[in-house]
């Protein structure tokens, strides 16, 4: 694994804090410990995972939150924020279950997330950071047979990560009770917003405690996210980490644009720039389309081909998304062929490129699809294929290149100008470890998650290509 260093303390990394006590970093995992912060053992279990030191989200928002109070971190992707905000629940759990809290009556700690997949996700970092600490958590999201997910719930879980939808199906029929949670996490409000989600979250406030710790992390601080925060906090600590801009790239991602006239000039830029690259650096490329039927489609003439793809798009069961994610995830596909589905949240590893093989719609799309690489103080490119006609979106991404500090390429340039140009290519810019079971810091034994590998699938069900497995 990448573990976070120095490299994420860069000057145009400002963190501010907006309202709220002045906050004190704790820039090294060592200042993390001590009365009242980590217990020195669960620090060490980061190092052992690869991390070197904390994010600034995590830096900034851990104080506030092992404080007990309220929190809005706003963020770019792949800053840290799932740890940011789930070592101090855990914390919280422990403390109150040595006090005789049990969980079987419900949950203490609650994470949203407002899409299935960022859901998993965070059951995942969820399974891995807090199993050695005998902490439990539950999946639950649509899309899914109720009945397993029900089961969890009644195993009383320490923590539930859940999608809107099927949260407040299980609260209607009483499946869970929130009355003893008092740890209240939204993840990627602003996502949750754009899909319409409000009024879930607002049912859902009516089965949580009043007296209860909230915090809510977005990439994005629009006005709805601003509304919807001073409804679910009191007295929240606002940190801003880099720019309050809704809408800048990452540095970290070398830009680039690539003129097309037909989807021939398009498959020709793959052949010839994507795949030889991927083959070269052992790295894994992310391709984003606009709609269900074109995704599909341009999967199924890659994986003729031979390529090792997998394919994400709405109108797949969870099974097949579960298996496609697993195989982009663990190396199995070196390509993931999605629409917009997966252009927020997902945490994978080793995305070295990301290819709009069609335009976004808007620049917040742009910059959350190009935020799937260059996560984590890693480096990335991100290719944009552009028509003549696509003016708009040229003109706004030709300001994203002026925001990060990269050169705007005379490609662009004269895209965003309406020109027809000449020049038809490409135009540059710039595991296991030590368990903790105690708040003592006393560690019991080793843990190691296993994984357990699927050999293969079946091609043609927009999963997996088969034969390409290692």
């Amino acid at each position: 694994m990448s573990g976070w260093g120095d490299e994420c303390w860069k000057d145009d990394d400002k963190v501010r804090v907006i309202n709220g006590e002045d906050v004190t970093p704790w820039r090294t995992f060592d200042e993390c410990c001590g009365a009242w912060k980590f217990p020195a053992g669960l620090m060490q279990f980061l190092k052992d995972a690869g991390f070197k030191a904390p994010t600034p989200i995590q830096a900034y928002t851990w104080p506030v939150l092992m404080a007990g109070k309220d929190v809005i971190g706003v963020a770019k992707t792949g800053s840290g924020k799932t740890l940011g905000y789930l070592l101090p629940g855990y914390i919280k759990v422990k403390r109150a279950e040595g006090n005789g809290l049990r969980c079987d009556r419900g949950p203490a700690m609650l994470v949203m997330a407002p899409t299935r997949e960022l859901c998993q996700q965070i059951y995942e970092e969820s399974d891995r950071f807090g199993k050695p600490a005998q902490i439990a958590t539950a999946c639950v999201y649509g899309g899914a047979p109720k009945n397993q997910q029900q089961r969890q719930l009644r195993n009383g879980p320490q923590c539930v990560a859940a999608t809107p939808g099927r949260l407040n199906d299980f609260l209607r029929d009483r499946t869970i009770d929130l009355q003893l949670c008092d740890y209240l996490v939204l993840d990627e409000a602003d996502r949750m917003l754009d899909m319409g989600f409000e009024p879930q979250i607002k049912e859902l406030a009516a089965f949580l405690p009043q007296a209860r710790q909230t915090a809510l992390y977005t990439a994005t601080w629009p006005r709805e996210v601003k509304q919807i925060a001073m409804q679910l906090t009191k007295d929240p600590t606002h940190i801003q980490v880099g720019s309050e801009d809704n809408a800048s790239a990452n540095a970290d991602i070398s830009q680039h644009i690539i003129k097309v006239r037909n989807e021939q000039d398009k498959m020709g830029f793959l052949e010839r720039q994507i795949f030889p690259d991927l083959q070269r650096s052992g790295g894994a490329a992310l391709i984003f389309v606009k709609t269900k039927k074109a995704a599909a489609g341009l999967y199924h003439t890659l994986s003729r081909a031979g390529a090792p793809i997998v394919c994400l798009h709405g109108d797949m069961d969870q099974s097949q998304r579960d298996h496609a994610l697993y195989a982009f995830k663990h190396g199995k596909a070196k390509v993931l062929v999605a629409t917009d589905v997966a252009q927020r949240g997902l945490d994978i590893k080793n995305v070295q490129f990301v290819v709009n093989y069609d335009a976004p719609a808007n620049m917040e799309d742009y910059v959350h699809r190009i935020g799937r690489t260059g996560r984590a103080g890693e480096k990335g490119d991100a290719y944009t294929c552009l028509y003549e006609s696509e003016t708009q979106i040229a003109n706004g991404i030709m300001k994203m290149f002026i925001k990060a500090g990269q050169e705007v390429p005379t490609e662009l340039r004269d895209l965003a100008r309406g020109s027809i140009g000449q020049s038809w290519g490409v135009g540059g810019g710039g595991g296991g470890g030590g368990g903790y079971g105690n708040l003592d810091g006393q560690w019991g034994g080793k843990y190691a998650q296993g994984n357990t590998g699927y050999d293969s699938y079946g091609g043609g069900d927009g999963t997996y290509s088969g034969g390409y497995v290692r």
